[in-house]
């Protein structure tokens, strides 16, 4: 990356407690931004929101000149009745449209407002590429990750720059898709989940903070921009690769009848649905993926394993 900012920006992150925002938060400190988090229980010195009453309150923090919302509830904790379809949608377009009416009731508005949005964006599109371009899906995750995104465009004013990060599968040993992936497969028994060709759309956690921090650099990038590997894999591949980087079988794969009968409609949309995904806007601006092949970004995490 380049040297660090010459202007101390004040950038304020939602959803710092999380996978990215972990990783992101000492990124943009070690390039010279003041970073500022929102907590969620009311303090009388830290910046804390309320959502449910739509509530922010910086406290003695400054104005941020960027704000970046990662905070949403996980989708992947079980299955998705019409109470946890509702609970993960409240979580993503409450908090959104209370950062929106921050942003335009503000007499200094951010130039910058990243918003955290997902490849469920395409829906299940099979072998075919998609890119920012493409259009929407028909599923849940589809018409979530569409709403998210019209929310945070709600946006007025002009000083705004809105950016709306749709992420892949962020690939990382300690949280997320791949440690949940680990313990199976360290043990021998991970394999491909129903016929394996469905493919997968991934990105290594350093490129996904990298490219924030590239978007966050690069003012000409607004609205949606595919957070994903050049270089998706088949469910398959992907078994394999991890398998052989751990020195294990892949041999013990998990039936698409049993996906269906342990998650119903989570599991399809996660775990079986395809989406091949193209980075196009970051390419033709000129980021340079660090970890692009899925073996680099494994034997990266996995390193010592």
């Amino acid at each position: 990356m380049s040297q660090q900012t010459e202007t101390k920006q004040k950038v304020l992150i939602t959803g710092a407690s999380g996978l990215i925002g972990r990783a992101l938060i000492p990124l943009l400190t070690s390039q010279g931004y003041q970073v500022y988090t929102l907590q969620r229980t009311v303090s009388d010195t830290e910046p804390y929101w309320l959502i449910d009453q739509q509530k922010i309150n910086l406290n003695s923090a400054p104005q941020p000149d960027i704000i970046i919302h990662l905070a949403g509830e996980n989708i992947a904790n079980g299955r998705w009745t019409e109470k946890v379809k509702q609970k993960i949608t409240d979580s993503r377009v409450k908090s959104t449209q209370l950062i929106v009416d921050f942003i335009n009731d503000s007499a200094t508005p951010p130039s910058l407002f990243i918003c955290a949005s997902a490849i469920g964006f395409y829906g299940n599109s099979g072998q075919q590429p998609v890119n920012e371009e493409s259009s929407q899906g028909n599923e849940f995750v589809s018409q979530l990750a569409a709403q998210w995104e019209q929310t945070s465009h709600q946006v007025k004013t002009s000083n705004t720059r809105v950016v709306n990060l749709r992420t892949g599968i962020v690939l990382n040993k300690q949280q997320g898709a791949l440690a949940k992936m680990l313990p199976a497969f360290k043990m021998g028994v991970g394999g491909k989940i129903g016929k394996g060709e469905q493919i997968m759309s991934w990105i290594d956690l350093t490129d996904q903070v990298n490219a924030i921090l590239f978007i966050i650099r690069n003012s000409k990038l607004t609205g949606p921009v595919n957070l994903v590997s050049p270089h998706p894999v088949t469910n398959r591949n992907f078994s394999v690769i991890l398998a052989n980087i751990l020195n294990r079988p892949c041999i013990l794969p998990l039936p698409a009848f049993m996906v269906k009968l342990l998650f119903a409609e989570m599991g399809e949309a996660l775990l079986l649905s395809s989406t091949n995904v193209r980075p196009t806007k970051l390419l033709e601006a000129g980021f340079t993926f660090q970890y692009d092949l899925l073996e680099d970004s494994l034997k990266h995490q996995l390193r010592g394993q």
